[in-house]
């Protein structure tokens, strides 16, 4: 199995000669010490604050580590989650790489690296996952819990799962009897998880947390608050805080995470390189394999090599001429809600293939309902019957509700876990919950698991390329 562990950077409010700064480098030099690198997901702004006040050891010391995006700003308000929430998605794409963009550059020139975005507290929007693919950069924290795998591909981008243990180390590393609490759980935690999962993560703490006795994000942007920087409060150190105790229970963490026979440690980067190849080229037998899990499932579904939208277009595509191999379209969900599944369509899957085609090849997105021939069909149908049709098969009796993206296995778990992001304390009256959680629900015909290029079984091409015009070596 592998895993990673992780560290949420991100205290721009203390003093420049707090020792809170001064942590997360201690914290690098003790990993490094042991050869365990780790990932340091840092806001854009605490970058700039590290740079603007000379922090250069400790920019030394992280720079051996992974380094990742931990949004630009935080949970400054408008964050980008709430300001995504009430754009459509084209206007919402852009929006996330004006925000984000500027932090993107600060890392790589600061750090020399910039591996990935990571989620900030309950930063989440499809949009968001979507923009950061397209600047090459995966997408930490995923709502899915897929049987096995902890990664998967979303809105055409690797989201990477993050931390999943009952078990914690913020305050704890200063509190020795509460930290072996925790210290004792981590053999069997990672040896449980290696036995049903490919990776997994663990967290090493918000150093901010390890040391001072509020967290800074709270005592300023709670329920949408908007102070000016001038008057954002810092947090106090915990009374009597021994620095050195806190190094020294880390370090016993480390030894115990390098010790784990079945787990082998890496980071965001090689994630990336791992999982980052998708398949590119399918042979016919990939697509009639992706049609059978859709006849069993009884409506959309994902297979190994497809999402349920690749699925339906090459389905489309080999309803009007069957071929031996058909490149994966890149191809995204609906952009809103259709009408509810009617009675099948009497038309045929020519017919029904020719209105997929066009969306794929013309916008890059379904549909949302289907018009032929004075008919109407919903995605979740016309996956169906040109499922049905490629197998030679009647379709079976209607289900609407098997249908529905919803009905895709993981997604209804997940959008729960999306649902529970409205709660998080930063998150104020801007926040629009329905324009997260409804177009994360149509994107979810993009998921599929993701997998190390091994995997991959026979018709099957992979590449890394984010589009085939541009593809990469």
């Amino acid at each position: 199995m592998y895993s990673l562990i992780y560290f949420d950077t991100e205290d721009f409010f203390s003093p420049p000669d707090s020792p809170v700064h001064a942590l997360p480098g201690q914290l690098a030099e003790i990993m490094r010490n042991h050869g365990l690198q780790g990932c340091f997901h840092i806001h854009g702004e605490k970058a700039r604050f590290m740079e603007r006040h000379g922090q250069t050891q400790v920019i030394q010391q992280l720079r051996w580590h992974d380094v990742s995006l931990h949004y630009d700003r935080g949970s400054v308000h408008p964050t980008t989650a709430e300001e995504v929430s009430r754009l459509d998605w084209s206007c919402a794409v852009d929006r996330v790489l004006f925000r984000e963009l500027p932090g993107f550059q600060a890392l790589q020139r600061i750090f020399g690296k910039c591996s990935g975005l990571t989620q900030h507290g309950g930063t989440f929007a499809a949009p968001i996952v979507y923009a950061a693919g397209k600047l090459g950069k995966p997408f930490f924290y995923s709502p899915f819990r897929l049987p096995g795998r902890n990664i998967v591909w979303y809105c055409g981008n690797l989201l990477l799962g993050g931390y999943q243990a009952d078990f914690w180390f913020d305050a704890f590393y200063r509190d020795t009897p509460a930290f072996e609490r925790s210290l004792a759980q981590v053999d069997g935690y990672l040896q449980q998880r290696a036995k049903s999962f490919d990776y997994t993560a663990m967290f090493g703490c918000h150093p901010v947390k390890t040391v001072m006795q509020e967290f800074p994000d709270a005592m300023n942007f709670a329920a949408g608050a908007t102070p000016p920087p001038e008057e954002w409060v810092a947090p106090e150190m915990v009374p009597g805080v021994c620095i050195p105790l806190i190094l020294e229970n880390f370090e016993r963490l480390v030894v115990k995470l390098i010790s784990q026979p079945n787990v082998e440690w890496t980071t965001v980067a090689g994630l990336t390189e791992l999982y980052g190849q998708r398949p590119v080229r399918v042979s016919d037998e990939v697509v009639l394999r992706a049609a059978e899990a859709v006849t069993q499932h009884g409506g959309p579904t994902f297979t190994p090599e497809l999402s349920a939208a690749e699925a339906l277009v090459l389905l489309a595509r080999r309803a009007l001429r069957p071929v031996e191999s058909y490149e994966v379209p890149q191809i995204m969900g609906p952009l809103q809600d259709g009408p509810a599944a009617g009675a099948w369509p009497e038309v045929a899957p020519q017919a029904l293939a020719m209105p997929v085609i066009a969306a794929a090849d013309g916008c890059g997105h379904l549909p949302h309902v289907l018009r032929v021939e004075g008919c109407e069909a919903t995605p979740g149908q016309a996956l169906m019957l040109l499922a049905c049709h490629a197998l030679g098969s009647p379709p079976a009796r209607l289900d609407r509700d098997r249908l529905l993206a919803e009905a895709i296995p993981g997604v209804a778990e997940a959008t729960e876990r999306v649902r529970g992001y409205a709660k998080w304390c930063c998150h104020g009256p801007q926040y629009h919950q329905p324009g997260i959680v409804e177009p994360f629900i149509r994107q979810c015909w993009t998921l599929k698991p993701a997998f190390t290029a091994g995997e991959y079984g026979p018709g099957v091409e992979l590449g890394r390329h984010v589009n085939p015009m541009f593809a990469r070596p």
